[in-house]
């Protein structure tokens, strides 16, 4: 076990951001472990949890993220932490959360300059590419991307006034998703039970081989440009659940709007500024749509956050093993013996991990023979 071992569970700061990353249950699974655990006053209320509950888990309640940054080995999160967190951070400490490094480089500054350990769920992988800690949250995602539509569409918010749900007699919404994984999969299941008229644009051919077999009442094509090109004047919600790093060429440009309905509404699940779709800048649940050449942009990077019991639940139950993982054997070992975990290393004690990270930030970093050399002349 960690020398010393306790986890922090912080407050969220991101706008509007209702989920927490532990629930009571395995606080108490920790505390049984023998490891301390500080949460913050409030974290869990908005998903259902409140300070009692902690609690009886036996956690310590603390009222600053302030004390929680400063008293914890491990820091148990949601999101990535934001410039009042970044100062926070301490050398040796451990990150384990949603990061996102790859377009938020001043992040990464802040972790580098912290000689932290930064661990990002949806870094972890199994060998058949599988992110079993990014899944759940996906799923939330791809279902809520078809509740926003059914109501950013109506003419109240300026969209193309159509009803998402299937009515006798009346054209069915026409939906366009980008990318056919966990996300579209999810968006394409619910705008088809809505009653939509669908089609899943996936680059993969196998992938887009077994979408067809999977959905037999949607189209499902290779994504191209020509494709989407030919799709946009039908399309009356674009979603788009790609997978996009820095430097790659955008999907939808500024230019490509002109092909699409007025009003129509792109919701942006993987809300990457200026990513897949050029003109994606992030939104707010507070000020949720951004309207560019007519055209609605949602780009809220937590949807989940919307539906905080449901999302906390899933998300516990999915990174537990691996926290478990972290503080009965320690860090080095449990990074050293599960490659799955040893994938979601982004920063190993101020050094950058992974050779796409590195291109895409352009900066050094340490390759996996690298990382397990680091580790393995690392103490606990």
């Amino acid at each position: 076990m960690m020398r010393h071992c306790s986890v922090g569970i912080p407050k969220e700061i991101k706008p509007e951001e209702k989920r927490v990353a532990g629930l009571p249950e395995h606080v108490q699974r920790l505390r049984e472990l023998g490891v301390d655990v500080l949460v913050q006053h409030d974290a869990g209320i908005a998903s259902g949890h409140s300070d009692a509950d902690y609690e009886r888990a036996g956690a310590e309640l603390v009222e600053t993220m302030e004390e929680v940054y400063a008293r914890a080995d491990l820091l148990w999160k949601v999101k990535e932490p934001l410039p009042p967190e970044y100062g926070l951070l301490r050398p040796d400490q451990v990150i384990f959360t949603y990061l996102h490094l790859a377009p938020r480089p001043r992040m990464v500054e802040a972790l580098l300059a912290a000689r932290c350990t930064a661990i990002a769920y949806e870094e972890v992988t199994d060998d058949q590419g599988r992110r079993p800690l990014l899944a759940p949250m996906s799923r939330i995602a791809g279902a809520g991307a078809i509740a926003i539509a059914a109501q950013f569409t109506q003419s109240l918010y300026d969209g193309v006034g159509k009803c998402l749900f299937t009515t006798e007699g009346a054209d069915p919404m026409r939906v366009t998703i980008l990318g056919g994984g966990t996300a579209g999969r999810t968006a394409a299941r619910a705008a088809l039970g809505a009653g939509a008229r669908i089609t899943v644009l996936e680059s993969r051919p196998e992938v887009a081989h077994g979408l067809r077999r999977t959905f037999v009442r949607a189209c499902v094509e290779l994504s191209t440009e020509d494709a989407i090109r030919r799709l946009l004047p039908e399309t009356d919600v674009l979603v788009n659940c790609t997978y996009w790093m820095p430097g790659e060429p955008h999907l939808v440009t500024r230019e490509m709007l002109a092909l699409m309905p007025r009003g129509a509404l792109i919701v942006d699940v993987a809300a990457d500024p200026h990513g897949a779709i050029e003109t994606s800048e992030e939104t707010t649940h507070a000020q949720p749509i951004r309207v560019v050449d007519g055209i609605l942009h949602y780009c809220v990077q937590n949807i989940p956050a919307l539906f905080p019991r449901t999302a906390s639940s899933l998300l516990s139950q999915a990174t537990w093993p691996y926290l478990e993982r972290m503080v009965r054997d320690g860090i080095a070992t449990a990074i050293r013996e599960d490659p799955m975990l040893r994938r979601g290393v982004s920063v190993w004690r101020g050094k950058l991990v992974g050779e796409e990270l590195g291109r895409a930030l352009k900066r050094e970093s340490l390759a996996p023979d690298e990382l397990l050399a680091e580790i393995g002349t690392a103490g606990e």
